[in-house]
């Protein structure tokens, strides 16, 4: 986000008014970025968003126990979306990310992660923290094979981004996400070889 176009826009959505109002006290705090719309009711959510142009839209993934997360992302898949999940379901955030999501979290989640997740995607990146993949224990029973960050990585070259849109999906650098793949593929050549 350029510096001229501070404070951050931000528009909230949520089917809980109360989630919302907490939402909206935690960002009321920070002096770079204004709350410039809500909406609990998903009866107008497209037309609302995108009549308040925000930098990003902090939007509930269902109201009513109906997704309103790939309706959102295909009618305006310009904007900048970071989706708030009831559970962790990492097949879902998947296809969500391929859909354009550009953040993923949990509603149990502290509003410092909300927090950080929005100053990610301002960024131009993502942030995805309630992608909890299972961990795949080493042969020898003593831990993981990948780090989470290499599981990210190598998660998002499988769903087709290069190494540079996998690296800004997740907010880090081109070479990081670089030196993630060749540590996993060392790791990997490591087990075959027990």
């Amino acid at each position: 986000m350029l510096s001229s176009e501070w404070p951050a826009r931000i528009f909230l959505a949520d089917e809980h008014p109360i989630f919302l109002a907490g939402l909206k006290a935690c960002l009321a705090e920070q002096p770079d970025i204004q709350v410039v719309g809500e909406v609990n009711s998903s009866a107008q959510l497209v037309q609302l968003v995108e009549t308040a142009a925000p930098h990003v839209a902090v939007v509930g993934e269902s109201f009513n126990g109906v997704s309103v997360a790939e309706g959102l992302l295909s009618a305006l898949p310009a904007h900048r979306v970071i989706l708030v999940a009831e559970e962790a379901d990492a097949l879902r955030a998947h296809r969500l990310l391929a859909m354009g999501a550009r953040g993923y979290v949990l509603k149990q989640s502290p509003g410092s992660v909300v927090l950080k997740a929005i100053r990610a995607v301002l960024r131009g990146g993502s942030f995805f923290d309630a992608i909890e993949a299972p961990r795949t224990p080493s042969r020898n029973g003593r831990g993981p094979v990948l780090t989470q960050r290499e599981q990210e990585v190598l998660r998002l070259i499988a769903l087709g981004f290069s190494i540079r849109e996998a690296a800004e999906r997740i907010g880090i650098t081109t070479k990081s996400a670089e030196t993630y793949k060749a540590r996993a593929r060392l790791r990997g050549q490591r087990v075959a070889r027990v």
